[in-house]
């Protein structure tokens, strides 16, 4: 369904104008509200009104259409607009993107002025619960209270006890009545101009404004605040001079124990402690904070040089903390906070407190600390799930697999988890080793690397009678018979050699196998 909601404009305004605009307070809270066109522009009855709004922090708003016979009309949330909180420093529109198909905004009804009023807060605003009730009968409600008492009963109560922003712009329908000048000069200049609510420049300014009774509020940082009701008569020029009164300004000290405190005067943060400000003179609400203290609020009535010492109370309790063994690592809610024995002060709550030392188990317990107490922890030693292997080579430059991983060039120390390992042992030129190895956790183990020369695929085998004669193969020496060698498959000359007998000479082709040579040694005759 496509609602056009009718913004009906009634004629002169009935309604006490000082009454109802809220000048917006400089703070670092703010929140804006314009139209499609600028503040004091004409509408004509069936025109649509764009509304634009925003604000720096985020916050939950209500905009409400103050009409000139005093009705007050609520225009955002609404029926299809429920949702009032909205994000910082993101710009919304009404209707909303997600609504648009279903209102618009129309002007209707007789000549007159119209006030959009917008307020923010970061809590929920309670006196929308009298009209949101009504979404299922009214898209757009009436308060059942006129202009001047719904602001003063309900609006400004609540923004005089909580942290707001509001801020307001204006339109007329059908007819602008004629147009007066407004110019304003202060002393000193550059103080901001707002006009019925609207922000309008900074002094001096000339303004064309229509006729009649404008409620124009002059602000620069240090001076008081100024509001005054101006006739704007149609076609001549009010003037407005105004000197600004500086406001008196003294020096406030501010000291707590402990120091690092935040502090907030009239609920905005200025810093740290130790501090010094300069204040205006009069009334402003003081109040110290830091994490796991009680928070510090006092009223002050700054006349002169004011020095202000804050003591703290501290919310916890004192927690002594021991170990067997001690010198254990104690974290608190994830913090370290230092070693076994400890003692350590901590906020009334939950804590997880955990303590940690090598070769132990971790220690960790959720404490609800009620008061101050102590802590004693036996730590349970951690079973190693490891085997020590000490090795020891005959050979250097030895490859070591453990199950099948390569782990290094003759380590000396393998440390093997608890379980059946195979423990491989490698080198050019010689046989690969195969040790099987059950480890036990907690243990040690001791293995010697022995490898063997790699054979070559002939072996050859000479024994002589008489045995202990000398054997030469391709002129080398290789030891006396009976000897074994092996050798590479081919031609080889063969000279067995003994004082007192006959050598042997011969040359022979082995292939790969085993071979035997036996000689009978033939002895010397005289």
């Amino acid at each position: 369904m496509f609602v056009l909601i009718t913004i009906i404009s009634l004629g002169a305004v009935g309604y006490d104008l000082n009454k109802v605009i809220i000048v917006p307070t400089p703070q670092e809270f703010k929140v804006s509200i314009w139209l499609d066109r600028d503040p004091g522009s004409l509408y004509k009855s069936g025109e649509e009104v764009k509304v634009f709004f925003k604000t720096n922090a985020d916050a939950y708003v209500a905009i409400y259409d103050i009409m000139p016979d005093g009705r007050v009309q609520l225009i955002f949330p609404n029926k299809y607009d429920t949702n009032n909180f909205v994000k910082a420093n993101k710009e919304y529109t009404l209707p909303t993107e997600s609504t648009k198909l279903n209102y618009r905004l129309l002007v209707s009804g007789e000549s007159g002025m119209e006030i959009f009023q917008i307020v923010a807060s970061k809590q929920q605003l309670p006196f929308l619960k009298s009209v949101t009730k009504n979404f299922s009968k009214e898209a757009f409600p009436y308060f059942e209270d006129l202009a001047e008492n719904f602001i003063e009963k309900l609006v400004k109560p609540f923004v005089e006890k909580n942290e707001y922003a509001v801020a307001q712009t204006f339109f007329y329908v059908n007819a602008r009545p004629t147009m007066g000048t407004l110019a304003v000069n202060t002393t000193p200049s550059g103080a901001r101009i707002y006009i019925d609510g609207s922000y309008y420049g900074t002094s001096p300014l000339r303004v064309s404004l229509a006729g009649g009774t404008h409620l124009v509020s002059l602000y620069k940082p240090g001076y008081i605040l100024l509001t005054k009701l101006v006739n704007i008569r149609a076609g001549a020029t009010a003037y407005l001079n105004v000197a600004l009164s500086a406001v008196e300004q003294f020096t406030l000290n501010i000291d707590s124990d402990p120091s690092g405190a935040g502090v907030y005067i009239d609920g905005t943060f200025k810093g740290y402690t130790p501090l010094t400000i300069k204040l205006p003179a009069g009334v402003h609400k003081l109040e110290v904070e830091k994490k796991d203290y009680e928070r510090y609020s006092e009223t002050l009535n700054i006349t002169g040089q004011t020095n202000k010492f804050v003591k703290l109370r501290f919310l916890g309790y004192l927690l002594t903390i021991t170990s067997d063994p001690s010198n254990a690592e104690v974290y608190i809610n994830g913090d370290y906070v230092g070693r076994t024995p400890l003692k350590v002060k901590v906020s009334k709550g939950v804590h997880r407190i955990e303590i940690k030392k090598e070769g132990y188990q971790d220690y960790s317990i959720l404490k609800n600390i009620t008061g101050s107490g102590s802590i004693a922890i036996k730590l349970v030693k951690v079973q190693p799930r490891e085997g020590i292997v000490y090795l020891n080579y005959t050979q250097d430059r030895v490859n070591i697999y453990v199950d099948g991983v390569f782990y290094g060039v003759s380590p000396s120390v393998l440390k093997l988890e608890a379980g059946t390992h195979y423990i491989t042992a490698t080198k050019e030129g010689y046989e690969a080793q195969e040790y099987r190895l059950i480890i036990n956790a907690g243990s040690e183990y001791y293995l010697n690397i022995i490898l063997r020369p790699k054979l070559k695929p002939v072996i050859l085998e000479i024994t002589t009678d008489p045995p202990d004669a000398r054997v030469f193969i391709n002129g080398n020496e290789i030891g006396r018979s009976p000897v074994t060698i092996d050798l590479d498959p081919g031609y080889y000359e063969v000279l067995i050699v003994k004082e007192g007998y006959h050598f042997v000479y011969l040359v022979r082709y082995f292939d790969e196998g085993k071979h035997t040579l036996s000689f009978n040694l033939l002895a010397i005759e005289e």
